[in-house]
């Protein structure tokens, strides 16, 4: 069964859209907020076009900007987080995100074997702080696939990313690839690729896989359940976990309408349309899952 989406009416906010629009512009524009080459925290790798690279480091900035209201507990519950904020879903991103790589990245000429003959016993990760298979890939969480493949077969891998040596030994670690849909969304490609409501759909991406990152024992990185109706059926594009990839992502993008002034009504409806599709790939029966990650020594 899936969630009940419910997303407030259109036309009492538009009003404080536009009212606002006129401040959030001149403050991107005077801050050279999507100027910058760099996103502390996380490292583009040679792979990542340098147009990709500056689009999704502006996308990732856009967060200082977003407020929430009317946030729920089955919100929190489902991030895992005591409030939504800018800070709290930025520090989020940060723990789970560390390395962002290009469409023509090969994880197979850039994988290491560490150590053959490696068993697994995974413990939890004490942290404070599946990969996923879609008719059209958007993104991809290769540090969750190659650990899930490392622990099929008893090997312990490390990735070649900008320059370093990434020991696989967790979910965790964060290695995330571009997929060939994230810029040629079908749902926004008739909007400008730095439009406010186009990188509010890509952040609903970037926080989808964020949640790859996460999940131990059979949940580990959080893998996608087979669709068995529906256009996906037999593709590996649905949700078991009440807390998993696109119920999290269905939640922030309700989330990011709200915080989407300026928007025309067709980008609004692009949005409502991304976190209903999100929102409709939950089964029935799915429940909350341990989002702990695990690790190997």
């Amino acid at each position: 069964m899936g969630d009940h989406l419910v997303l407030p009416d259109q036309g009492s906010l538009m009003m404080k859209r536009w009212g606002s629009y006129f401040l959030i512009a001149v403050s991107l524009c005077s801050c050279g907020l999507f100027n910058k080459s760099e996103y502390s925290g996380i490292k583009f790798d040679s792979s990542v076009p340098d147009n990709q690279k500056q689009l999704l480091i502006g996308d990732l900035q856009t967060i200082d900007s977003l407020t929430f209201s009317d946030v729920t507990q089955d919100d929190l519950n489902k991030i895992g987080l005591a409030s939504l904020s800018a800070d709290s879903l930025t520090q989020f991103l940060l723990a789970r995100i560390k390395y962002i790589v290009g469409e023509g990245y090969d994880s197979s000429t850039q994988k290491i074997v560490v150590s053959n003959n490696f068993y697994y016993y995974p413990t939890k990760w004490a942290s404070t702080d599946a990969f996923f298979d879609r008719v059209v890939t958007v993104m991809s969480n290769t540090g969750g696939a190659v650990y899930l493949s490392g622990k099929e077969n008893n090997t312990l891998y490390s990735l070649k990313v900008d320059g370093d040596e990434v020991l696989v030994n967790s979910p965790r670690v964060g290695v995330i690839k571009i997929g060939a849909g994230l810029f040629s969304n079908s749902r926004s490609k008739s909007f400008p690729s730095d439009s406010l409501a186009t990188r509010l759909i890509r952040l609903g991406t970037l926080f989808h896989e964020s949640r790859h990152s996460d999940g131990n024992g059979s949940n580990a990185a959080f893998p996608h359940a087979q669709c068995t109706s529906g256009d996906f059926s037999g593709h590996y594009a649905c949700e078991a976990n009440l807390n998993g990839p696109y119920n999290l992502e269905a939640m922030l993008l309700k989330h990011f309408y709200r915080s989407c002034y300026g928007c025309s009504e067709s980008e609004l409806s692009a949005i409502q349309v991304s976190a209903a599709d999100a929102a409709s790939r939950l089964q029935y029966g799915a429940r909350f899952k341990d989002p702990q990650p695990e690790y190997v020594k």
